[in-house]
């Protein structure tokens, strides 16, 4: 049997819920609407994300800080 390693990628865009890729450069939002809620978008839905009135936090950066909680 082949042991599988966890998935260590940046997570789901929170706007298309496409899988962002290892290095894939992703955004950093927050939703005002509910707590200020975090979320990570795709470079595609950066448009559609601040359109919906998150707010940007911060530059760009190719992964997910786990070291952060969970919102």
């Amino acid at each position: 049997m082949v042991a599988r390693r966890a998935w260590e990628g940046p997570g789901d865009c929170a706007v298309c819920g496409r899988v962002v890729l290892p290095g894939e450069p992703v955004h950093h939002f927050v939703e005002p609407m509910r707590g200020r809620r975090q979320r990570v978008v795709c470079p595609l839905c950066h448009t559609r994300a601040t359109s919906k009135g998150w707010e940007r936090t911060g530059g760009s950066r190719d992964h997910l800080d786990r070291s952060a909680p969970a919102a």
